[in-house]
């Protein structure tokens, strides 16, 4: 089965696994650009990502990748730079204005991914248990 043929349940289970690979793994969380580069061909191929200028390169997220969160799911995977993720946690609901300023406050480069990665597993368990509730009803504050 190619990924253009994938419907909703099938990305989702995708984007699970890619989420296991990198936030329950050995590897670090944070992405290197070689492996961002991979995943961010995946989510074109599922069509949730899709470029709307050559040059300069630009993306943007599709209708179908809004509805399924996929700028949270990237978040999950470490895609994002580790600034955008308390950012995109808050916008989420899955982090409180105290713990957004308490990670922006005591975080440099070097501990990013530490004090991040706690936070990021702690809000993905949260939504996936959030999602259970609410299956088929985006989590996004501003859909």
């Amino acid at each position: 089965m190619t990924m253009n043929a994938m419907n909703k349940a099938q990305i989702i289970a995708e984007l699970e696994n890619m989420i296991a690979a990198r936030l329950f793994s050995d590897q670090p969380w944070l992405a290197d650009p070689e492996t961002i580069s991979a995943y961010h061909r995946n989510l074109i191929q599922m069509g949730l990502v899709e470029q709307v200028c050559a040059e300069p390169r630009t993306w943007r997220i599709t209708p179908l990748g809004k509805e399924l969160d996929v700028d949270l799911f990237q978040a999950f995977m470490g895609l994002w730079c580790e600034w955008e993720v308390p950012l995109i946690l808050e916008e989420y609901g899955l982090i409180n204005e105290s713990e957004f300023n308490a990670i922006l406050e005591c975080a440099t480069d070097a501990d990013a991914e530490r004090l991040l990665s706690g936070y990021v597993k702690r809000a993905y368990f949260d939504y996936r248990k959030a999602a259970k509730f609410c299956t088929g009803i985006s989590s996004n504050p501003s859909n």
